[in-house]
């Protein structure tokens, strides 16, 4: 199987046009445009199955659960748009959800939360509840924890083939890049070690750091565009195969 992978493409800011190059499955893992714009580019712009992340600028100018709602409606049958959820295809499972941080990585939750809440965007960006209000450091940890119980549960289910786990937010601090220091970093990754260990292949983003390693026995991937005018080592062929 071979798996064309891109994240953070930021279409709201330069349209990406891919090179024509054949491949079995898309994997887009966030930050491809805002809202259903990124779902409806890519029911135009492939059609092999594509496995969908959405990001944390899917949801600028909307709101945190219905935006994924919205972005499933206008999904074409070959666009999977996925929250916490398995697909399989062929001899291939992929485990899904954007994996938003709870703010613990770098050791102090409290001052992490209030230090990212003031210097992100997301935190103005992004609608929670049914009241429409701002988003709190609290609806991502409780999101954050919700997707930890659904991958432990899933990567602890025995499966013949390879397991392909695809997030937006990074699932380790080893291969998020050097970008963001102090608190603000615990914005852009988790310290998922023991859940790595139990995927084959990880493909993530957020970072506009791209990186392929082996860590743990997993191959961790992110191909990521970023914005324009900045350098974050994406490649446009970005494919890999699996056997």
């Amino acid at each position: 199987m071979k798996v064309l992978i891109y994240s953070d493409l930021h279409n709201e800011f330069d349209r990406f046009i891919p090179p024509d190059v054949s491949a079995d499955v898309v994997v887009l893992a966030g930050d491809i445009d805002l809202q259903a714009r990124g779902v409806l580019w890519a029911n135009e712009t492939f059609t092999a199955p594509v496995v969908y992340c959405a990001g944390n600028h899917e949801c600028y100018k909307g709101h945190l659960d219905r935006t994924i709602e919205k972005m499933r409606a206008a999904a074409a049958a070959h666009v999977h748009v996925m929250e916490n959820e398995v697909l399989t295809l062929g001899n291939v499972r992929f485990l899904v959800s954007t994996a938003w941080t709870d703010f613990s990585a770098t050791g102090d939750t409290a001052a992490a939360s209030m230090i990212c809440s003031r210097a992100m965007n997301d935190f103005k960006m992004i609608r929670a509840d049914l009241n429409y209000r701002r988003l709190r450091p609290a609806d991502l940890i409780a999101k954050n924890h919700a997707t930890r119980e659904f991958l432990s549960e899933e990567l602890s289910r025995p499966f013949t083939g390879k397991t392909f786990v695809v997030t937006h937010h990074a699932p380790l601090a080893e291969v998020a890049g050097e970008e963001h220091d102090g608190h603000v970093s615990a914005a852009y990754y988790n310290r998922w070690h023991s859940l790595v260990e139990l995927a084959d292949y990880w493909a993530f983003g957020h970072t506009h750091f791209s990186i392929d390693t082996v860590l743990g026995g997993c191959h961790l991937l992110s191909n990521q565009r970023g914005y324009p005018g900045e350098d974050c080592g994406f490649d446009p062929y970005k494919i890999i195969e699996i056997d």
